[in-house]
């Protein structure tokens, strides 16, 4: 096993993914693409841990996120996928499989719209179909906005606390155990950059209207969230599996937005299922029923 950090650039934008790489892999090699908190060299060691043991991994810090150059919200998110794509075709590999979270999961749906053959599995988790975010979210997550602005961090908290832990969120967040005090506690602190390049998801066109119609892929894509999640409801996130023409989609009990956080066990083992194609039952996991409809700012 072998760690690299190859440094990347696109239209002067730089940026860096993490290759764990592993000489003698039997695996197809996984790229992870996380959310606008990620890291190439901190979220995924968990999941990585949930892989079988011979596959490489590649976290990617797109431009925008992580430790990468800050990227103007004028950049939408085909720009994000032609800087994913570059990191892919740099590093070579014959097949791969694809793992989006978040933001990230948004960027890998940019990704998809050119239907690579070397694609082998996908799997998205807290996404959706779009567009993102809605009129009503986008205007709590500006009153988040303005709550930092003013320094109101206890407005700030309870905003983004609820947004991503549903009612998990109401949870003792004065201790210091369990993920809604350790989320509370990370984005109390979080420096001015980082702010700033939240500020920037918020008004990115994460669903670019004049683009040409996609050329949907072959590859079996599977879309999961948490049955509380508020920011990607679950009936939102179906419709986007549905879209696929070997897609599916399993909604996860007792979790909101954040599964690799408040379940993160769960979520290797429902990521690696898919990507084993062991076509194993994951416990906690079911389909969406027809009649759920979660509103999106409950």
């Amino acid at each position: 096993m072998s760690e690299e950090t190859l440094r990347l650039e696109h239209e002067g934008f730089r940026y860096s993914c993490r290759v764990n790489r592993r000489p003698d892999h039997t695996a197809a090699p996984v790229f992870l693409f996380g959310g606008a908190l990620h890291r190439n060299h901190g979220w995924a060691r968990r999941l990585e841990k949930a892989l079988p043991p011979r596959t490489t991994v590649v976290t990617v810090d797109l431009p925008g996120f992580g430790a990468a150059d800050p990227l103007p919200a004028s950049h939408d998110a085909s720009f994000l996928a032609a800087a994913a794509w570059q990191a892919v075709d740099r590093l070579g590999f014959a097949r791969y499989d694809l793992v989006g979270q978040c933001l990230g999961g948004f960027v890998v749906q940019h990704m998809l719209r050119e239907a690579r053959p070397e694609v082998r599995r996908v799997v998205l988790s807290g996404v959706c179909a779009g567009p993102w975010p809605g009129p009503q979210l986008k205007a709590v997550l500006q009153s988040a906005e303005v709550a930092s602005d003013r320094g109101d961090r206890a407005t700030l908290l309870d905003v983004a606390t609820r947004l991503f832990f549903g009612p998990a969120a109401n949870e003792d967040a004065t201790g210091h155990q369990g993920p809604v005090p350790q989320f509370r506690d990370r984005i109390g602190s979080l420096d001015p950059a980082v702010m700033e390049d939240l500020r920037s998801h918020l008004y990115r066109q994460w669903f670019p209207t004049a683009l040409p119609a996609p050329s949907l892929p072959e590859a079996p894509v599977l879309v999961f969230t948490g049955v509380n999640d508020i920011l990607t409801p679950p009936h939102e996130a179906h419709r986007l599996a549905m879209g696929y023409p070997h897609g599916r989609f399993t909604v996860v009990e007792d979790a909101g937005h954040m599964i690799h956080v408040e379940r993160p066990d769960l979520y290797g083992q429902i990521v690696a299922s898919h990507l084993g194609d062991r076509g194993e039952t994951v416990p906690h996991c079911r389909p969406l029923d027809a009649s759920e409809r979660l509103e999106q700012l409950t």
